[in-house]
């Protein structure tokens, strides 16, 4: 799970390092092409797309077309609290599929664990417990975002290295987690394929 989810980050870690309010614009244009790369080979291997990636889809299409229909008079609010607000969506994405029961980690985690697995408590949980730990870690990056525009205190403190030590918390977090054999399978469990029993024979 944690290649899958790392990928569905992918075109917010590349429109986190390219905006600027100067370069907002193109960061989201950026991430709008990397968002469709990701997603493309999923539609054609006829897995679905994930409510990350779709949301990733959706908020650089909508950048995207206001950088390009809105005046620059128009635009002063989103290019200072762009990244904040990648951030906070990012956190109800991962919030709201909790609360829903639907937590968009789960997307990823099926590609590594047996259909058998999928509709166990045991999965369902970590699955929300994971969802919940990045939805804070968004939610941490996004108000550090805000405190760093509103007030114009710390920069470099609230906007580079509270996120890295937040996103870097959480990604670690998942990796314990999963590897502990938490991630709703037993841990060491070969999953590839089915354990084959030798049949017993009887002395003649």
């Amino acid at each position: 799970m944690r290649n899958s989810v790392a990928m569905g980050f992918a075109p917010w870690i590349v429109f986190w390092v390219v905006s600027s309010p100067s370069t907002w614009k193109w960061a989201a244009l950026a991430a709008l092409v990397v968002a469709l790369g990701v997603v493309l080979p999923d539609l054609g291997a006829r897995r679905g797309v994930s409510t990350l990636d779709g949301a990733s889809i959706l908020f650089f299409s909508v950048m995207s077309v206001l950088a390009l229909v809105l005046p620059l008079s128009a635009l002063a609010g989103l290019e200072r609290y762009a990244q904040a607000i990648s951030m906070a969506l990012l956190a109800v994405v991962a919030v709201g599929g909790v609360l829903v029961g639907r937590p968009f980690t789960a997307y990823y985690a099926r590609r590594e664990v047996p259909r058998e697995y999928w509709d166990t408590p045991r999965f369902r949980r970590t699955n929300l417990v994971i969802s919940l730990v990045w939805g804070a870690a968004f939610a941490v990056v996004a108000l550090a975002g805000v405190a760093a525009v509103r007030f114009a205190v710390a920069p470099d403190l609230l906007q580079w290295i509270v996120p890295i030590v937040a996103l870097v918390a959480a990604q670690r977090f998942t990796e314990a987690y999963t590897a502990s054999g938490d991630d709703g399978t037993d841990p060491g469990a070969d999953h590839s394929t089915p354990t084959e029993h030798p049949v017993e024979r009887t002395p003649s």
